[in-house]
């Protein structure tokens, strides 16, 4: 799989730590740094779930950002700013499963 980023691809050399998270519902929302990678992404057909990598920059050093990720059929309507991350199929259905960037967190002082 070639990388794929919501937002801001880390610098070249960039140190980043690998997170992996399970999606199990249609929207998962995530709060991460801005400078970010997804390198893997491994549908569960049999669940329905969806597992992403997801390496992160030091929060220290880049700002956080709001994502959304969706599991939905298909066919369905996606935003402009959706990133396909998968194709599968599960129950019989076919799936995809997207990335989209929401925007910056805000402060809230």
């Amino acid at each position: 799989m070639v990388p794929i980023t919501l937002c801001v691809p880390p610098r070249p050399g960039e140190l980043c730590a690998p997170v992996t998270v399970e999606l199990a519902g249609s929207q998962t929302f995530l709060e991460i740094t801005s400078r970010h990678r997804i390198t893997e992404v491994l549908p569960d057909e049999e669940r329905g779930t969806v597992a992403v990598t997801i390496e992160f920059t030091d929060p220290a050093d880049s700002r956080s950002v709001h994502v959304r990720f969706d599991l939905q059929e298909a066919d369905a309507a996606v935003g402009g700013r959706s990133r396909l991350l998968a194709r599968y199929v599960h129950g019989g259905r076919s799936m995809a499963a997207y990335g989209t960037y929401l925007g910056v967190v805000s402060d809230e002082n």
